[in-house]
């Protein structure tokens, strides 16, 4: 087992890390993980194994498919987590859009059974909206804030569009109408940007354009046996810590309306001297982005920690 510094953050990704095979690694070689995919396919009456091993791509890349799966595949990660390291230095979590939820669990604010079955039917509300109201996301890196705001505000003249992401200081997801989508896509290449791509995600997330399906969710939310978290949970919309039932109950019935600032949630896991960013779920990008914005903290994810090096 390796030897990992606290305080250490345990981080959860959201929809976008998903890809044929995640997990599978991990449950092969380990029973809790195992017995958590097993869990979840009875919970949710759905093939979680054969999607999240196998795919295919376009079914696994549904709305309401890969949430609840990349639930499943970041709680089978906890699992191992839990039993191989505890939670004697962890200080905080937080998760990424969809992971929020996953940290939720994590802090014991809810049983993770009762986080599966909200990641089902939040992934259900936002494909049924995205049905009634197609929208579209582009991811922009390489360029600033500045810079992004004025290619919103000119790709705006094609339709409405929102900066629904602001991951780090040059990484940014604007959200809104397609065409107005399309039009970023152009200016940011013009503008010089790294990267510019179209998201797989069929609708407008972290924008007002969700109001429908938020009121929807807001009324599952409601329903939540909600508990204070036993370790702070860090806000999407914030980046502050949330302690209180009242503070969570508020930030997730504003979820699918308020942008994700990531940006905000490193500067806090700075101020709380993290030394060490354990990412659980497929994928690197939330521990990628730790490595390069907080100085000298020490990186894992699910695969290096438990699989890799273990």
């Amino acid at each position: 087992m390796i030897n990992l510094a606290g305080p250490i953050a345990l981080l959860f990704p959201g929809q976008g890390v998903q890809k044929p095979g995640m997990g599978r690694s991990l449950h092969d070689r380990y029973p809790a993980a195992r017995r958590v995919f097993e869990r979840a396919e009875v919970v949710l009456g759905m093939p979680v194994r054969r999607l999240c091993f196998e795919g295919p791509v376009e079914e696994l890349n549904r709305t309401d498919v890969i949430q609840p799966c990349v639930m499943t595949v970041c709680w089978a990660a906890y699992e191992v987590w839990r039993e191989s390291y505890g939670f004697e230095h962890v200080s905080v979590t937080a998760g990424h859009s969809l992971g929020e939820i996953a940290s939720l669990a994590a802090a014991g604010s809810i049983p993770w059974e009762t986080a599966l079955l909200l990641v089902k039917e939040r992934g259900r509300i936002m494909a049924q909206a995205a049905h009634e109201q197609a929208g579209g996301m582009i991811a922009i890196v390489g360029l600033d804030e500045a810079q992004v705001e004025s290619i919103r505000q000119e790709a705006s003249q094609q339709g409405k569009l929102w900066i629904a992401n602001r991951n780090a200081d040059v990484q940014f997801v604007l959200s809104g109408e397609i065409a107005a989508v399309q039009v970023a896509e152009r200016l940011a290449t013009e503008a010089g940007a790294r990267r510019a791509l179209i998201l797989t995600i069929p609708l407008a997330a972290h924008t007002p354009l969700m109001e429908a399906a938020a009121a929807a969710f807001r009324k599952a939310v409601d329903r939540l046996p909600l508990k204070a978290p036993s370790i702070p949970i860090l806000a999407n919309a914030s980046g502050e810590a949330l302690r209180t039932v009242a503070s969570l109950q508020e930030e997730l019935r504003l979820q699918m309306l308020r942008q994700v600032d990531w940006a905000r949630t490193m500067v806090s896991m700075r101020a709380m001297s993290v030394r060490t960013v354990v990412e659980l779920g497929p994928g690197r990008v939330l521990a990628s982005l730790a490595a390069k914005h907080i100085p000298g903290v020490d990186t894992w994810n699910a695969e290096e920690l438990f699989i890799d090096f273990a």
